[in-house]
């Protein structure tokens, strides 16, 4: 059996020292190593050759991207024409052409070998014929292109991309119906410029005229001024108007860009029923009747009873009022309604002054009356298929009025006696009977001439226009009879003057009456002269309703109070103004 017999102790010292000694020399090699490699990073030079070769090594084997990574590490620590030319041409492969445009012209500016001079021309040739590209996009679509400069041009449908050689150039997209848009651009080589456009539709012109022009008008649900002119984009527009009397109307219209439309928008004229005037004019021919029947039954020789004649007026209206509001029709035109009343109104005074001027009697006025009243409102009844317009009618009653008042007034201006006094005696016994017959023949004359008139006015004239409105034949009457009274104040206050110069007691008489009649002529005048342009008229479509203009400070013949001296108070003739000031 062998064993392992340890070697004599005599040789463990010397054991000892060459392991030491190899340590020592191995930690020497060490250091040595360490310096030179750190001697050898400290070199740029050394660290720029191996970013190279790394490059090199890179790029042949077709990864530029990293090449070029390490090529700009290498140029970074040492610039060389080489470093610069391997720069280059990783950015030829990858597609960066300016930089790499740059970067072989500024190696062509450093002395070079032909050879590498050669293909720097060649790549900085070929990426000048490399073209940028203009990336268009519009709203809307199918937009016209045109790109014009260099000598060239490039035309085409937009969204797309265009391709163009580096330089400036003038872009113009355009389609119809829309503004054209132009913009200047400067574009390198394998540049890509990207370019939005929204075009906008060429405005149309919208004008929308109403009839009556006061009428409430609204543009696509928006309340707007009336009359409307505006610019506005193409497209549906839906128009609503609306005004008093007349019914609302609503259409939509379609504009075209660049379009300019005008747009007539008439509305038909609604009437309003004229039924609670009719009822309101039998409730008072009622009263009038009743209150006149009472006092046909009276006493001449007693004084009236008050009482009675209210009663009797009372009953006329309820009686009256209930009738006719069975037979009115729910819904009469106004103008029909106004000439119906006008019929029967005019119907009873004219019997009435005929029962007048005949009996001389309150009975025969009141028989005259009631059948004037039924004939003048079967007549209005029979004939309301061709009554006028509201205005028109107005005027016939107007000229019935004033006729009516004229006459009264021109029986004593022509100095005839309001009274004639028949005297007998029996006895001691003297009685005196008043008749004033000539009133009743003034009146029905005066009547039928101003009828006429009114007449002749209303049918003659060319019907297509709307006429005179209400509102100024009541203007003109008023001023008619506010000239009368001023008159018989004037009369008044001349005649009458007592020693401190106002106005004392006068009695009436032929004199007032002559006074009275000229007032009304010059207020009748002056009310056609000052209302002369109170109405505006629509000519253009068939259904006419005239529009009152405000007035303002309209002079009207009146009377003012005034205080005397001695603290009395006289009635002095003036004119008096109205309306907005």
């Amino acid at each position: 059996m062998n064993s392992i017999v340890p070697a004599p102790c005599c040789l463990c010292p010397r054991t000892t020292r060459s392991r030491a000694f190899l340590f020592a020399a191995s930690l020497l090699a060490c250091l040595v190593a360490g310096t030179s490699a750190q001697a050898q990073d400290a070199d740029p030079a050394a660290q720029a050759h191996q970013h190279y070769q790394a490059g090199v090594s890179l790029f042949e084997a077709g990864n530029k991207e990293q090449a070029l990574v390490e090529f700009q590490l290498a140029n970074e620590l040492v610039p060389k024409k080489a470093n610069l030319f391997m720069i280059a041409q990783c950015q030829y492969h990858l597609g960066v052409l300016k930089e790499a445009r740059a970067n072989y012209q500024e190696f062509l500016a450093q002395p070079t070998s032909e050879e590498l001079a050669d293909i720097a021309r060649l790549r900085i040739e070929a990426i000048n014929h490399r073209p940028g590209v203009v990336a268009i996009n519009t709203v809307p679509d199918q937009v016209q292109v045109r790109i014009e400069g260099e000598a060239q041009v490039f035309t085409g449908e937009a969204p797309n991309e265009f391709r163009v050689p580096r330089g400036h150039y003038r872009v113009t997209v355009g389609k119809p119906n829309f503004v054209r848009q132009e913009r200047d651009i400067t574009i390198d080589v394998a540049e890509t410029k990207p370019l939005f456009f929204k075009l906008d539709p060429i405005p149309a012109r919208l004008e929308i005229h109403t009839s009556p022009s006061n009428a409430t008008l609204y543009v696509r649900g928006n309340r707007t001024q009336n009359p409307y002119a505006q610019f506005v984009d193409p497209g549906d527009y839906e128009i609503y108007a609306e005004a008093n009397y007349h019914i609302a109307r609503h259409d939509v219209v379609s504009l075209a860009p660049g379009q300019q439309l005008k747009v007539d928008f008439p509305l038909s004229y609604l009437q309003r029923s004229g039924r609670p005037e009719l009822i309101g004019f039998w409730i008072g021919i009622g009263a009038i009747s009743g209150g006149m029947a009472v006092t046909t039954r009276l006493d001449p020789g007693q004084p009236g009873n008050l009482t009675l004649i209210a009663a009797g007026a009372l009953a006329g209206a309820i009686g009256a009022g209930v009738i006719s509001a069975a037979l009115v029709p729910a819904y009469i035109q106004d103008n029909r309604a106004l000439f119906r009343i006008g019929g029967g109104w005019i119907g009873d005074v004219e019997g009435l002054a005929l029962g007048l001027a005949l009996t001389q009697s309150v009975s025969g006025a009141w028989l005259g009356g009631v059948v004037g009243l039924s004939a003048g409102s079967v007549a209005g009844w029979w004939l309301d298929d061709h009554a006028p317009n509201y205005g028109r009618v107005a005027m016939i009653q107007s000229g019935a009025f004033l006729g009516a008042l004229a006459g009264v007034l021109a029986i004593p201006a022509m100095g005839f006696s309001l009274e004639s006094i028949t005297t007998t005696t029996s006895g001691d016994t003297v009685t005196k009977t008043t008749r004033i017959p000539r009133v009743g023949w003034g009146m029905l004359a005066g009547m039928n001439a101003g009828l006429a008139t009114g007449l002749a006015l209303a049918y003659l004239p060319d019907q297509r226009s709307y006429g005179p409105s209400w509102q100024r034949v009541m203007l003109i009457d008023l001023a008619a009879v506010g000239g009368g009274v001023t008159g018989a104040l004037l009369q008044m206050c001349v005649s009458g003057r007592t020693s401190k110069g106002f106005c004392g007691n006068v009695e009436i008489g032929p004199q007032m009456a002559r006074y009275a009649l000229a007032g009304s002529v010059v207020g009748l005048a002056t009310g056609l002269f000052l209302t002369w342009n109170y109405d505006k008229h629509d000519d253009k479509h068939g259904d006419r309703l005239a529009q009152a203009r405000p007035t303002r400070g309209m002079p009207l013949p009146g009377a003012l109070p005034v205080q005397t001296t001695d603290g009395r108070w006289a009635l002095v003739p003036g004119l008096v103004s109205q309306g907005q000031f």
